[in-house]
């Protein structure tokens, strides 16, 4: 979000364009006249967005020649071949897939590029359907619960800010960043303060609730707050600490050490490096906040070594915001599994610093002592390279049948639960956690959970459930097996799991957002 690019971005109004509604849109356009860029118009089916074979086509525009409010409007010609047309305006060049494209929903994109370079200055996008009716199925694609829910109201904590403003470099349902960043918008509305979201990446089906980041230069005013979430590099953070707003915070939710993922994915591994010397930027924020203290201590050792001073106190305030209904813990949601058949569970991205292979390895080793042990993790897979990985240790170097590994990859929430429904034991191999709130939840579903010795892990779980620090494969498998077999055991942890569940959970209401956003 350079200031550059924010200058010459192309902003489409709409949300949406409705096909038997008119077609019609509308863009603001960059306020100078600028000789070395144009306008492009393109585009795609929106469920293959891919060229040649989802490419409709593009229609270039110069933007000289418009003026700075654009109307247009999409149409099908003659032939059935759908175009975009700006009134008064004519392209000066284009291109239209000879294969001509019957789809039912596209995507309309506006981009702006040098005319020098061909190079993409600002990226807009809006979804076309058909009708009224294929709008709301696309809709459908994203989990609006977040606005549903009924938050705890906290009527005594005041705001005097017109519009809190929550920024991330993304916002993804599932995610645990774009879960707190949504949880939060719906709480602020719900509490009747005016609250907006920004993202330059998020699930396009919630483009009516996200909007681009680019649009924040002309959205933010003096009596805002800006609540940054930090989580990766971003090339927009210098923008956003110099914006012009009554408060800016920052919310860090850590940055995984760029060691633990060079072998499998280099590229995230150089954006984390990038990340943790974009640190010092947040000293230059009003107020810093974090998920945990040991990402606190962690943030603090960062900035020292630059010489950057935080501006106060880090606040440390969960990562997530429940709804009134979910802030007490069940005693139980099933009755604690008993011997046969065990099934660890893991959840979380399949990520190199989550160390599933040693979570194998633990499964393998527990195979000597019952073969009818099986596991189900669960997470999305976006790393090949790991993923291959780790399909090699199970097939080649353990000798794990299939029957035996279930990868359930990402689930809804019915799903996740039912994984924590038949889950008997939870087991963590992390090398790297900021909070870790599969543990919670495990935690809170009555799960016993077995997690390796971290900082943030420990506290976390406090004296509840097994931590360990050696990473003995046979150990850790006679440990669980003792667990598993002993029916007092189980009881003991899980009591002390709910005790330390309820705890956390207590403080997830929201109330400390809001005291962080109030004035200090």
């Amino acid at each position: 979000m350079s200031k550059w690019k924010a200058a010459f971005s192309a902003s489409i109004d709409e949300k949406e364009i409705v096909l038997d509604r008119g077609g019609s849109f509308s863009m603001k356009l960059p306020a100078e006249r600028a000789a070395n860029a144009f306008l492009v118009l393109d585009m795609y089916d929106l469920d293959k967005p891919v060229h040649p074979e989802g490419h409709i086509g593009w229609w270039r525009f110069e933007i000289g020649q418009l003026p700075k409010r654009v109307n247009g409007s999409l149409s099908r010609g003659e032939d059935g071949a759908i175009a975009p047309h700006i009134h008064g305006a004519v392209s000066s060049d284009e291109w239209r897939n000879p294969a001509r494209l019957d789809v039912s929903r596209m995507e309309l994109l506006a981009v702006m590029r040098s005319s020098i370079t061909n190079a993409i200055l600002s990226i807009d996008r809006v979804p076309v359907v058909q009708s009224d009716q294929d709008l709301e199925i696309f809709r459908s694609r994203s989990d609006r619960t977040f606005r549903q829910k009924r938050y705890v109201s906290h009527g005594d904590v005041l705001l005097s800010c017109k519009t809190v403003h929550i920024v991330s470099k993304s916002i993804f349902q599932r995610d645990a960043v774009g879960n707190l960043c949504l949880a939060l918008y719906g709480m602020l509305e719900q509490q009747g303060i005016s609250a907006r979201l920004f993202a330059d990446d998020f699930d396009f089906a919630m483009n009516d609730v996200v909007y681009r980041r680019h649009a924040m230069v002309s959205e933010v005013g003096p009596e805002d707050i800006i609540l940054y979430f930090s989580s990766i590099h971003d090339d927009g953070l210098e923008d956003i600490v110099e914006l012009k707003c009554k408060r800016r915070i920052a919310y860090y939710h850590g940055i995984t050490p760029p060691e633990l993922l060079q072998v499998f994915d280099p590229e995230l591994s150089a954006q984390c490096t990038k990340a943790i010397r974009q640190l010092p930027l947040l000293a230059r924020f009003d107020q810093v906040a974090t998920n945990s203290r040991a990402n606190a201590a962690h943030l603090r050792d960062a900035l020292g070594e630059s010489g950057a001073l935080l501006p106060a106190e880090i606040a440390v305030i969960p990562p997530r915001i429940l709804g009134e209904s979910e802030l007490s813990v069940p005693e139980a949601y099933r009755a604690a599994k008993g011997p046969l058949p065990p099934n660890f569970l893991h959840v979380g991205r399949i990520k190199s610093h989550k160390r599933i292979e040693d979570f194998l390895h633990v499964v393998a080793q527990y195979r000597t002592l019952d073969p009818l042990v099986r596991c189900t993790i669960v997470g999305a897979a976006d790393t090949p390279a790991y993923s291959d990985y780790l399909n090699w240790v199970q097939t080649q170097q353990l000798n794990l049948p299939k029957v035996a590994v279930t990868w359930l990859g990402s689930v809804s929430e019915e799903e996740l639960v039912h994984a924590y429904e038949e889950a008997t034991v939870y087991i963590s191999m992390s090398e790297h956690e900021g909070f870790c709130l599969p543990i919670l939840e495990a935690m809170t579903h009555n799960v016993p959970v077995f997690a390796y010795d971290l900082p943030a892990i420990r506290e976390i779980m406090g004296t509840s459930g097994v931590i360990f620090a050696d990473k003995s494969f046979s150990e850790l498998a006679r440990r669980l097996h003792g667990l598993i077999a002993s029916a007092d055991a189980r009881s003991e942890i899980l009591a002390t799991q709910r005790q330390r569940a309820a705890e956390l959970i207590r403080k997830m209401d929201g109330r400390a957002f809001l005291e962080l956003l109030a004035d200090p």
